[in-house]
């Protein structure tokens, strides 16, 4: 394993180790503590990665599935933070279940959030494409 490839072993390494709490003295290790929590094709490429299996385009290809894994390792782990985050009580305490009705109202006020920013998106667009009109018939025309 040359120096790059090393380094970027340890990339992975480090973020599954702060992202996941992984468990483990190298990739492979770390891999079998976190493995239930990823799924099945991202635990398939680590574990290729681990194994050391560069492929025959050897450490750019090898490189390039380091950096393919990272990019979802992150966002995997930036996804559970956010949503810990959001099931926590400005004082830290756990939330309460929610019922079914204010599930219902929930999706209700989405619904309509959604289409009202909707129709606010369309008339703001229709505003610009008229104004761009305006300002080009009043340029062409000598007003402007």
């Amino acid at each position: 394993m040359t120096e790059s490839t090393a380094y970027l072993i340890e990339k992975l390494e480090t973020l599954l180790a702060e992202g996941f709490a992984a468990k483990g003295s190298d990739l492979a290790a770390q891999l079998r503590s976190v493995g239930p929590e990823l799924p099945d094709d991202l635990q398939e490429l680590l574990g290729s990665l681990a194994a050391g299996q560069g492929g025959e385009d050897g450490t750019v290809s090898f490189a390039f599935r380091c950096g393919q894994a990272y990019e979802r390792l992150e966002a995997l782990a930036q996804n559970r933070l956010a949503a810990n985050i959001a099931f926590l009580g400005t004082d830290g305490t756990p939330p309460v279940e929610l019922e079914k009705n204010d599930l219902e109202g929930i999706a209700r006020f989405v619904v309509l959030r959604d289409r009202l920013l909707k129709t606010v998106a369309d008339y703001t667009l229709k505003f610009l494409l008229v104004s761009a009109i305006l300002l080009v018939l009043g340029v062409s025309l000598g007003l402007i």
